[in-house]
């Protein structure tokens, strides 16, 4: 091998190293993205859980919140009903009351 092949050897030799060094820095690029990725992945799916999590707990506020209503309607509509009642017992009581007097009015006018 003559002085010349042997530069051109060490020329190609010196590229071939600089290509490599830029191989090497490239896919520790690439690595360290990969890890960023993965790394990204894990909290997106964590959030994913989390938002799971919630949705739930939203489901058994929604689901309690609902029965309290159900509860709160039945003791404010108590008094209306009861007042009802009482008006219609009175009602009834007075017109008993009117029907009885008629009826003794009747009974107790002589006949003509």
């Amino acid at each position: 091998m003559n002085e010349e092949q042997y530069a051109q050897v060490r020329a190609d030799l010196a590229s071939n190293e600089t290509e490599h060094k830029s191989f090497k820095r490239r896919l520790d690029e690439h690595d360290e993205a990969l890890k960023k990725q993965g790394d990204i992945l894990v909290l997106l799916e964590r959030q994913s859980n989390a938002i799971e999590r919630m949705g739930r707990a939203l489901d058994r506020v929604e689901k309690t919140v609902e029965n309290v209503g159900t509860r709160v309607e039945t003791l404010e509509r108590e008094p209306g009903d009861k007042w009802k009642k009482v008006t219609w017992e009175v009602c009834k009581y007075l017109l008993l009351a009117v029907l009885g007097l008629l009826v003794g009015w009747v009974i107790k006018s002589p006949a003509p």
